[in-house]
């Protein structure tokens, strides 16, 4: 359970970080869009959350079953039809950190073997449970970096 403990600890330390810095942020600077075809930064949390939730899925469904299929899901659609932009900003910020340390817990139990489950999300290459663990994490990481580095 190395991979996972690695992945865990780099997650919840990932979230105790930035929550401290986002929840200090005000309401027009989180409002504010790089430029029009870009996500303000309470559209990147609402993503992640997106991400949350459609990983939550897969990370649980594929310890039950030989392979897991799972569609892909429209991430721009989905943040659009989250309304994020017009959310409480404390709000996301508490459902983005509690969801992640969920998240942090599901990954910390996921046994060895399961790991290896083969996992197809449409319409990419299949791969293994333990490569979408791995680069959820990362994605979640790097998305927060790009925030920290473009304040």
């Amino acid at each position: 359970m190395a991979h996972q403990n690695e992945s865990t600890h780099r997650l919840v330390e990932s979230i105790a970080n930035a929550r401290t810095w986002l929840s200090k942020l005000d309401e027009a600077t989180v409002r504010e869009k790089p430029t029009p075809d870009r996500w303000s930064i309470a559209e990147v949390i609402g993503h992640l959350i997106d991400s949350a939730c459609n990983n939550h899925q897969r990370f649980i469904r594929a310890q039950d079953v030989e392979s897991l299929e799972f569609p892909k899901y429209d991430q721009n659609r989905w943040v659009a039809n989250g309304d994020y932009d017009d959310s409480p900003w404390l709000e996301l910020v508490e459902l983005w950190s509690l969801y992640n340390l969920q998240l942090a817990r599901i990954i910390a139990r996921i046994p060895d073997d399961q790991l290896e489950t083969p996992c197809t999300i449409s319409p990419y290459e299949p791969c293994k449970l333990g490569f979408l663990v791995s680069d959820y994490v990362d994605h979640h990481l790097a998305k927060i970096q790009e925030r920290i580095a473009e304040r």
